[in-house]
C-alpha cells in the first residue's frame, strides 16, 4: 500500500473544510471494508484519508418529520438490529443482515455501501424501493439527491470530491406497505449477488396495488428501478398472471453482464423468477395486514 496521510477530525465542520481544501486528493473513511481493500490494490491512491467521527449527523438513527434518519456511519449490523428500522422499514433491516458476515457488518456502513456505488452493493436496491435519499454536505452548503439520482455508473456518483455524505432520508412507508428482499449468491454469507431484488408494494383496502416499486441490483452498470413494471401493477389486484407480467418487465428492465458468478441470460431468469416469488409474498402480507 503506498504512503498516505491520516486525519481524524472531531466536527462536521472540519470534515468539509479539509475536503474543500484536498478535494480530490483525499479519500473518506467509515468502515473501511471496501476502501482499504481498494487501496491495497492500488484503485484508490489518496493523498489523505479522513476518518469521519462518530459525532450527529453522521451516527444515529431518528424519527423526523415523517422521515426515517440514518447516519452515514451507520453500521450494517446496527441497521440490522436497530428497533427503529426494523419496525418502520423491516425491508432495509432485512438487506442490511445480508451483507458480508457479522463481522463485517459490525464495520461495514450504510454511506460507504452507496458512497462505494457497486452495481451489487445489498442494501441499494432495498434502499431504491423505499425512494431513499441521500444528504450531501460541502462548505457552501447541503443537496438532497434521490438515489435514482445518485448513482452513474460502476463505482461513479453524483457526489464531488468536496462532499461527503451526512445522512440517509427514508420515506416511512405507508401502514398498507409490505416490502421483501432476496438476494441471490453461491455461498449463504460472505459472496457478492449473483442477483439483488427488492419489492415494495402498498395496496388498498380493495386488495388494488396503488403503489409498487421495484428494484434490482447487480444486474446493470448501477442498482435501477424497474418502472415499466411498477406501473403495470398500479390500478390491480396482484394475481398470478399479473405477476408474471411485471416480472417479465423487470427482466427486461434488466441489463446483467457474463462473469464467474453467472451468465447474462441466468440473471435475466433469476430476475423475473425473484420477481414474481417477491411481488406475491409482499402482496399476501400487505393483504394479511389490512
Amino acid at each position: 500500500m503506498h504512503a498516505f496521510d491520516y486525519v481524524a477530525p472531531q466536527r462536521l465542520e472540519e470534515v468539509v473544510d479539509i475536503l474543500h481544501e484536498y478535494g480530490e486528493k483525499a479519500k473518506v473513511l467509515a468502515g473501511g471494508t471496501d476502501m482499504v481493500l481498494f487501496m491495497e490494490r492500488g484503485r484508490w491512491r489518496p493523498q489523505l484519508v479522513v476518518d469521519i467521527p462518530r459525532v450527529e449527523p453522521f451516527v444515529g438513527i431518528r424519527l423526523q418529520d415523517h422521515l426515517l434518519c440514518i447516519g452515514s456511519r451507520t453500521t450494517m449490523r446496527e441497521l440490522e438490529t436497530s428497533p427503529l428500522v426494523r419496525e418502520h422499514v423491516p425491508l432495509l433491516a432485512q438487506a442490511a443482515g445480508e451483507v458480508g458476515s457479522v463481522q463485517i457488518r459490525h464495520l461495514a456502513t450504510i454511506g460507504g455501501n452507496i458512497g462505494t456505488a457497486s452495481p451489487a452493493g445489498d442494501t441499494l436496491p432495498a434502499l431504491l424501493a423505499l425512494d431513499a435519499s441521500v444528504r450531501l454536505q460541502r462548505r457552501r452548503g447541503e443537496r438532497l439527491v434521490p438515489l435514482t439520482e445518485f448513482f452513474v455508473g460502476p463505482g461513479q456518483t453524483v457526489l464531488q470530491p468536496d462532499e461527503v455524505i451526512t445522512e440517509v432520508l427514508v420515506p416511512l412507508p405507508k401502514r398498507q406497505s409490505k416490502g421483501a428482499f432476496y438476494k441471490l449468491a453461491v455461498r449463504r454469507y460472505m459472496d457478492i449477488a449473483i442477483v439483488d431484488v427488492a419489492v415494495l408494494l402498498t395496496v388498498n383496502s380493495d386488495g388494488a396495488i396503488i403503489d409498487a416499486r421495484i428494484a434490482l441490483g447487480a444486474v446493470a452498470p448501477t442498482p435501477i428501478r424497474a418502472y415499466e413494471a411498477e406501473e403495470r401493477l398500479k390500478g390491480y389486484p396482484l394475481d398470478e398472471l399479473l405477476a408474471k407480467e411485471a416480472a417479465e418487465l423487470a427482466r427486461q428492465a434488466a441489463r446483467p453482464i457474463t462473469d464467474q458468478r453467472g451468465s447474462a441470460e441466468y440473471r435475466r431468469l433469476m430476475v423475473e423468477r425473484l420477481t414474481r416469488r417477491l411481488l406475491l409474498q409482499a402482496y399476501q402480507a400487505a393483504l394479511s395486514d389490512s
